[in-house]
């Protein structure tokens, strides 16, 4: 900022000065002084990152918590966690999503479901997506919006800007997507496991899902609880439960080892091999498992259906939307 002196004989609403020019505003009299933005000051550009880890780190783990969430430049977020993504809608322009999660939208906004092809279909539905993506089209002439949320209880948003993922490419849990920009994509991907072992045993499914697009996209994914990230060197490895995984950076290899004794994986509540993730790259894990809560929910209702029948039970976890 620099600091203006309105000169003797300038009436508010005149101009001075030949190389700062500033409007006067009404009140400032002579020997006003009046701050404003310094014409010479550079502007920096806007950061762009992955995934943006603003929260705390543990100085046990090196493990760091995502935090709050910088939207890319033309989003908004309303709340943080359970929070409600906002974009504006520019004539014509368009936004996609997974089915379900609209929120809001201006009157001028028309949704519409389509498919992405035959194989693409296909693709989207062994991936754990939806069979189409909905589309939302601001066909009017002024700036229209769309607000939209999770599926998921419990969950987070997380913005990830595709220029500045390695190779512009994720691995991400299967029903993680949850929108994007029409140039983003989610698909169908083999689990990058290192053997059949890790593939069979690993916890998470064979299938998952390739988030990639380009670099000027922007994919939202969804996972629940608390979230934290642990950037990964060369060689180093991290043992981790699979039901906490919501995604991991190209680069980054998957595996399995048993957990110890037979008494161990009998009664440790891990089953018998965890999920080994070995660097470079960047891990992204959650603190609920929404598998992991359905199956608690399962078993309070199986409990209560026991029971004296005296009601007040959870309602049936087949009814969760994922």
């Amino acid at each position: 900022m620099v600091q203006v002196q309105v000169p003797e004989g300038v009436a508010p609403g005149g101009m001075s000065g030949t190389t700062v020019q500033i409007a006067v505003p009404a009140g400032a009299g002579p020997g006003t002084v009046l701050e404003v933005a310094d014409p010479g000051a550079v502007v920096p550009e806007a950061a762009v990152v992955g995934i943006s880890a603003t929260g705390t780190m543990s100085q046990v783990s090196g493990m760091h918590a995502l935090g709050p969430q910088h939207m890319p430049p033309g989003f908004d977020m309303l709340g943080s966690t359970y929070g409600v993504l906002a974009k504006p809608l520019a004539p014509g322009e368009s936004f996609q999503s997974e089915p379900g999660a609209m929120t809001f939208m201006s009157n001028d906004v028309k949704m519409s479901a389509k498919f992405g092809g035959f194989f693409g279909t296909v693709s989207t539905a062994v991936s754990g997506e939806a069979l189409a993506k909905v589309t939302y089209t601001n066909e009017g002439s002024d700036v229209g919006y769309v607000g939209m949320t999770s599926n998921q209880p419990f969950s987070m948003v997380i913005p990830v800007q595709m220029g500045a993922v390695n190779g512009g490419v994720l691995n991400v849990k299967r029903g993680a997507y949850m929108a994007g920009t029409p140039d983003v994509t989610a698909k169908a991907k083999l689990l990058p496991a290192r053997d059949c072992a890790a593939c069979c045993c690993g916890g998470m499914p064979p299938i998952i899902q390739e988030i990639s697009g380009a670099p000027t996209g922007a994919a939202f994914l969804a996972a629940a609880g608390t979230i934290v990230a642990k950037s990964l060197q060369p060689g180093e490895a991290i043992v981790v439960d699979s039901d906490v995984i919501v995604g991991f950076e190209k680069d980054v290899q998957f595996e399995v080892k048993q957990v110890g004794s037979c008494m161990t994986c009998c009664l440790g509540g891990e089953g018998c091999y965890n999920t080994v993730l070995t660097g470079p790259g960047t891990v992204y894990l959650q603190s609920i498992s929404i598998d992991k809560l359905m199956a608690q929910l399962v078993t309070v209702q199986q409990e209560s259906d026991s029971g004296d029948g005296g009601g007040g039970g959870p309602v049936d976890a087949q009814r969760i939307d994922r």
